[in-house]
Order: structure tokens, then sequence, then C-alpha cells
């Protein structure tokens, strides 16, 4: 597929932790679902597929 064309989502690290209702923070750091690469924060694409991050992740168990 050509570059840009594709789309995703970022999926976000987790930490465990007693502070929080759910059991667990969101960290900015995240990984592309596309290619599967990590970055440090979202972007509007990935930087390392090109993928436009605009689909919404699926729902957690």
């Amino acid at each position: 597929m050509a570059l840009g064309k594709q789309h995703g989502y970022w999926i976000h690290h987790k930490r465990e932790t007693e502070n929080s209702t759910s059991g667990f923070f969101y960290l900015p750091v995240c990984d592309c679902s596309v290619c599967g690469k990590t970055v440090n924060m979202e972007k509007k694409t990935c930087p390392y597929c090109g993928a436009v991050m605009d689909e919404t992740p699926p729902k957690e168990d």
C-alpha cells in the first residue's frame, strides 16, 4: 500500500498502580496499530510507516 494511505490508531502503554481506580495509568508512549513501532507520544501520522492515525481503537475488555 502507498505511503500515508493506511489508517490506524495508537495503542498506549499502561502501568499498573494502586493510585488509580482502574488499577493502571495510560502512558504517553504508544505503538502504531499498523507497523507496531513505538513512539514517545501520539502524532497525526506514524513516523515509521506513514499511517494516518484517525481510526478509533477497539474497546478493551
